[in-house]
């Protein structure tokens, strides 16, 4: 299993406006390619959950730097940018779009157990106050919560929306 990659310069200097702080310039580093071989399928599954872990742990970390304000709002993508860099993606070969896909999953599975009350992180929250205090919090209360949920991620989606395509049109 081998898969290669580079990072050419000018996503180094995207990275570091993600708030990635070096020790150097980025102008350090030119186009670098780098192999990721397993040494067979056992080792392959454990290399998997590794990255896998490893893009959890960022996802969580680049949320933190959003509330922070140390990232961008315009840095993320919504569902038209995802559109527009899977084709991109899709154009290197199949490996890169399986990889691709993988990176989605693992964010969305991070979103969602976010604590937010329309997710499974909120609904989560909910059954953890229920069991501590033996009752339910009240249906008004779950609506109102759910609401107030369901009014940030669409905000949020109309934002990342809005983003995207003012980008694809050079706005």
């Amino acid at each position: 299993y081998t898969v290669t990659t580079s990072i050419p310069p000018d996503q180094l200097a995207r990275l570091h406006t993600l708030s990635w702080d070096l020790p150097f310039g980025t102008w350090v580093f030119q186009p670098e390619s780098f192999l990721l071989q397993a040494t067979g399928p056992l080792d392959a599954i454990r290399m998997g959950i590794n990255r896998t872990q490893r893009m959890m742990a960022m996802t969580y970390l680049t949320l933190a730097r959003l509330v922070q304000g140390t990232v961008k709002v315009d840095n993320l993508k919504g569902p038209v940018g995802i559109a527009h860099l899977g084709t991109q993606v899709a154009t290197r070969g199949y490996i890169w779009l399986i990889f691709f896909l993988g990176l989605i999953s693992v964010n969305l599975a991070v979103v969602n157990f976010l604590p937010l009350p329309i997710a499974d992180g909120g609904q989560f929250l909910m059954l953890l106050y229920e069991q501590i205090r033996g009752r339910p919090l009240p249906i008004p209360v779950q609506n109102a919560v759910t609401a107030v949920g369901l009014l940030m991620l669409v905000s949020i989606f109309l934002l990342v929306t809005y983003n995207d395509v003012a980008r694809l049109f050079g706005g």
